[in-house]
């Protein structure tokens, strides 16, 4: 159990670094193109790794959830990215890992899993860490219209597709499904980019950005294999949800956003409701 929380942290801190750096570069560069460097990019050296690695093709079975994995990651970034370069990095970024967490908490208990009571409670603060978070009570210093909310839930959906489905996969399947899942998430982002503008074109100065953040996803994507195919679904999906903390803590540190009282309120109810989560999975 030591691993897998290791591992399921690790995820959370590489989503977060990773998540920044995409929502910086969306900033200047369209999101949909944006996602697409950094998708395409890990595509390509997992197709090396895989190659080289000599690991057996993984069963049909695991080839149709890593599908449904890589068009949920591909919603999920998009529309993330999309909402960082509309609004605050401190406003975003949580609102999309809460609602990210409740479908593995939700899938883990149709599937037989029965946490504590204490977890229902944690789910209810959730909620309301989320209008904390999104500066509901007051005037934030950037601000983040209806809009950019809306995509975060969406992104919080499309990760939660990704948490639930690259749980369903096989234990001995390897990195395959992370490649299986950039085959449907790169053609996905490639269509919405020409859709919305007609080419993909991505500024020269936030080129490492957009392959760093690609980068970064799909490591964190591989600890989380890593971890689910050891600990309880519930349990590693709460976990990772904490991946806003490095966002956060990025966004503070380097672009000197500011977080008001109601905000931080929000982050500590949001950490407190995880913790809780976690603690009743596990018990």
């Amino acid at each position: 159990m030591c691993m897998v929380l290791v591992w399921a942290c690790g995820a959370a801190l590489l989503y977060g670094v990773a998540d920044y750096c995409g929502g910086r570069a969306s900033k200047i560069s369209q999101a949909a193109a944006v996602t697409f460097l950094g998708q395409f990019v890990a595509l390509i050296l997992l197709a090396l790794v895989i190659t080289l690695g000599n690991t057996p093709m993984m069963s049909a079975h695991d080839w149709w959830w890593s599908g449904f994995a890589g068009a949920g990651g591909a919603i999920a970034l998009v529309a993330f990215y999309q909402a960082m370069s509309l609004g605050s990095m401190t406003v975003v970024a949580p609102i999309s890992a809460i609602v990210g967490m409740c479908s593995p908490v939700v899938v883990g208990l149709v599937q037989g899993e029965r946490p504590a009571s204490i977890a229902y409670v944690g789910m209810a603060l959730a909620a309301a860490a989320v209008a904390l978070v999104g500066d509901a009570l007051g005037h934030h210093d950037l601000p983040t219209p209806v809009r950019a909310i809306v995509y975060a839930f969406i992104s919080g959906l499309g990760f939660g597709v990704i948490f639930v489905c690259l749980a369903q996969t096989s234990d001995d399947a390897g990195l395959w499904p992370l490649l299986g899942q950039r085959l449907v998430s790169v053609p996905t982002v490639a269509i919405v980019a020409f859709w919305g503008s007609g080419r993909i074109h991505i500024a020269r100065s936030v080129l490492p950005l957009a392959m760093l953040s690609g980068l970064l996803d799909t490591t964190a994507n591989a600890l989380y294999l890593l971890a689910i195919h050891g600990g309880l679904l519930s349990l590693v999906g709460v976990i990772t949800a904490l991946y806003p903390v490095s966002t956060v803590g990025l966004a503070v540190t380097l672009d000197k956003e500011k977080l008001h009282t109601s905000q931080i309120i929000g982050l500590i109810l949001a950490a407190i409701s995880l913790s809780m989560v976690g603690y009743a999975s596990n018990s």
